[in-house]
């Protein structure tokens, strides 16, 4: 029984120590985010690579269309959110209106942040690009 279980731990351990060494040579030799770009640390890119100014001032109209979708939806989100706060607060459900006021904060506060950043769009627009 003691051999046996020296044998499993033995076995255990090397098939351990085969998959560490199997993955940090494909760690190593796969450095990229998947698009065949590495940056080094190993890890995916999560964002876009930013725009020149040229691609910014060709895709403007496009820019500004895209974040008036966005405006749209976190307007119905907040209307959708308001009348389920609504029907909360008839219920008498505190704890699900305390979190929907949270949500709804948020949402404000995503919703100056994108108002303020397209107004600095704009006039980035303005001052950069010609008409």
């Amino acid at each position: 029984m003691k051999q046996r279980n020296t044998l499993a731990l033995g076995f255990t351990s090397i098939v351990l120590a085969g998959t560490v060494a199997i993955g940090s040579v494909a760690m190593a030799a796969g450095n990229g985010n998947g698009n065949g770009e590495g940056d080094g640390t190993g890890r995916p890119r999560r964002h876009l690579p930013q725009l020149t100014d040229e691609q910014k001032c060709e895709h403007s109209d496009r820019i500004e269309t895209k974040v008036a979708g966005l405006q749209e939806r976190i307007a119905e989100r907040v209307a959708t959110l308001q009348e389920r706060r609504t029907e909360a607060e008839a219920t008498g459900d505190t704890e699900l209106v305390a979190r929907i006021d949270t949500r709804l904060e948020r949402l404000a506060a995503a919703q100056t942040r994108i108002a303020e950043r397209l107004a600095e769009f704009q006039t980035w627009v303005l001052e950069n690009c010609d008409a």
